[in-house]
């Protein structure tokens, strides 16, 4: 098996120094996540920057970890699945809705419950989803532009979920509180 080196701000390659700087004054330590990723600054640097664009969406804070949250689940990333537990909580997410997520289970509010299918047939179908599907998430009071930031959501989750499932990356202490492991 191949080990991927997590980096620390000074081992990193240059360029990816000022981001995992930026990671450390955001959160008080270097995600284990962004120090795998520094070993490709540009891997790190796009990651960085469609993860920030997110908050640029129509979607609040919570709904922008929602997706995240949904995406990771359905592509069984336990790395991800934990971190955005906790940060879907700390975005004001309720418990029950971050717990229906990670279980597969209903979401009471309409609203949240399209947010997560929708994101979710999006992974399952690889973007082929339906006209009903796409119906829905407008009828639950959804616009066209979300379904595209919906997708900014996937590319960026797809990123991170992939590199964990190859690096192995470990869970950070910070997020063990919220460990997650697939259902059979």
């Amino acid at each position: 098996m191949t080990t991927f080196k997590i980096h620390s701000v000074d081992s990193a390659p240059q360029e990816a120094q000022n981001i995992l700087n930026g990671y450390q004054e955001k959160f008080g330590f270097v995600p284990n996540l962004a120090a795998v990723m520094a070993q490709s600054p540009a891997t790190l640097k796009g990651y960085a920057t469609s993860y920030g664009l997110l908050t640029e969406t129509d979607f609040s804070p919570a709904e922008q970890q929602l997706i995240l949250l949904a995406v990771s689940r359905e592509n069984r990333c336990t790395y991800c699945v934990a971190a955005h537990s906790l940060a879907a909580k700390m975005a004001g997410l309720d418990d029950e809705v971050i717990s229906a997520v990670r279980d597969g289970a209903p979401i009471l509010d309409s609203k949240l419950a399209a947010i997560v299918d929708f994101a979710t047939k999006v992974v399952k179908t690889r973007g082929f989803v339906s006209n009903d599907d796409v119906r829905d998430f407008l009828a639950a009071g959804h616009s066209q532009a979300q379904i595209l930031e919906i997708l900014l959501g996937v590319a960026t989750k797809t990123i991170s979920n992939y590199m964990n499932h190859i690096a192995k990356t470990p869970l950070d202490d910070a997020f063990a509180s919220t460990a997650w492991e697939p259902s059979a």
